[in-house]
């Protein structure tokens, strides 16, 4: 009988959380791709969407080998990317040092703008300059 008042209990609160009718309200679509850094594919990132009008859901999708995977809902979005890669020192305790190799324009900053449509194919090429 416990198990059950506690079965039914997490139930109701997990429906009461806000956002759980999202999908609902915010269908996604796939979002595919390349994204290059001075001509060269970014070998493993990360690509948010964030909607350009500061309403509904911002998205977040990977990037492997210059090739985009992401799910994000309709309208037009700034686009931040970013990505790390593995210097070739090691730090005081022998591990390897990574940095953060994508300009600040591209990611914290970014101005980049693409619009995502619910009707059309969602294929982004997407080349940043040094």
């Amino acid at each position: 009988m416990r198990a059950s008042i506690a079965a039914f209990l997490f139930v109701a609160f997990a429906i009461s959380l806000p956002g759980c009718t999202a999908s609902e309200e915010h269908p996604k679509y796939p979002v595919t791709g390349t994204v290059t850094y001075a001509g060269q594919p970014i070998e493993t990132g990360t690509i948010v969407f964030d909607p350009v009008d500061g309403e509904g859901p911002s998205a977040m999708g990977g990037i492997e080998n210059g090739v985009i995977t992401a799910e994000v809902s309709a309208g037009e979005k700034i686009v931040r990317i970013s990505a790390v890669r593995t210097l070739e020192k090691k730090d005081q305790y022998g591990a390897p040092i990574t940095e953060s190799y994508i300009p600040d324009k591209y990611n914290g900053t970014s101005d980049l703008r693409e619009t995502i449509t619910s009707d059309e194919k969602n294929e982004l090429v997407i080349d940043l300059k040094k």
